[in-house]
């Protein structure tokens, strides 16, 4: 199998997942793909005469080198999702990335995840939340999944790896750029202790095109999505509509209804949304699941 042919279709211009998915679900392999005809390409349903040729035109004008030389320098591994590593979850999807780009390990038990979301500018509230609800998911031995992004993501993170559990982030640019700047030093640890994924080339730029692509990998990856604070407008919605989509488990923890950082919540719950108070919660909603997976722990949940 040539990751090259691999690279070369997941780096196709004006790519679109569920078209490079079709094209993976027709013809198997990226080199059958890049092998084939455009007229042969047009058959599967949405792959128009424009996007075969720049499919087709890929291998002779996207700087192959240049790419692997990146992928080296930062340490990264490739994952088509015809890898046996390839994350479970996320291969049964309805429209899974052909190829994920990682710096760390997956391990089997990161089947077991919790996606933790929320507002980029959280109440001392929200921080409180976050901090019961991932430690007590943590020290349990689910991992906690998140977009690295400011506020509830980055709090989610810091949290699982501060009481020794792994976590996941799923990035909306290339894994050699980190977006926002300043999680530099909390990227190289869950590098370290968890995995950093991408499904976009490197040194692509953190883009808003990109960001509901990247909320539907989080939601994808995990059993259940839980949100934290969140406006009526708010990216984290998108992970919760995803992954109602993909049946998922959806969770909210409730908040001030005169708040706007808690109208996205609150609204969720309206919905339907299981309310949640505690990590204890969440267990117990997914304990059939879960079952011999728990590890137990005699430390409290942090006030």
């Amino acid at each position: 199998m040539s990751l090259d042919a691999w690279i070369f279709l997941n780096a196709t211009p004006e790519r679109n997942r569920r078209i490079l998915y079709a094209l993976v679900k027709a013809f198997g392999t990226p080199e059958r793909i890049l092998g084939l005809s455009s007229h042969e390409l047009t058959r599967v349903q949405g792959v128009t005469q424009h996007f075969a040729g720049l499919l087709l035109n890929q291998p002779k004008v996207f700087d192959i080198q240049k790419e692997k030389d990146s992928i080296s320098r930062q340490g990264a591994t490739l994952l088509p999702i015809t890898h046996p590593d390839y994350p479970k979850n996320l291969k049964n999807i309805s429209d899974p990335p052909p190829l994920l780009y990682m710096r760390g390990t997956l391990i089997p038990g990161d089947e077991f995840s919790i996606a933790v979301v929320g507002s980029r500018m959280n109440s001392s509230y929200g921080e409180k939340s976050c901090r019961a609800i991932v430690e007590k998911l943590a020290k349990s031995g689910i991992t906690i999944t998140s977009g690295m992004a400011r506020g509830i993501d980055t709090l989610a993170h810091t949290y699982a790896l501060g009481c020794g559990g792994r976590t996941i982030a799923v990035l909306g640019n290339g894994l050699d750029i980190c977006y926002p700047l300043e999680n530099a030093g909390l990227m190289e640890q869950i590098a370290q202790k968890g995995a950093v994924l991408s499904e976009y080339p490197m040194s692509t730029p953190a883009q808003a095109k990109n960001f509901p692509e990247r909320n539907a990998v989080i939601a994808g990856l995990s059993l259940g999505v839980v949100v934290i604070e969140a406006a009526e407008k708010s990216g984290s919605l998108i992970t919760a509509r995803a992954g109602l989509e993909e049946n998922r488990a959806v969770y909210a923890v409730p908040g001030n209804i005169f708040d706007t950082t808690c109208q996205g919540t609150n609204a969720l719950i309206h919905q339907g949304a299981q309310l949640v108070r505690s990590g204890e919660d969440i267990l117990e909603d997914l304990s059939l699941m879960l079952r011999g997976m728990i590890q137990s722990s005699p430390k409290e949940e942090t006030p």
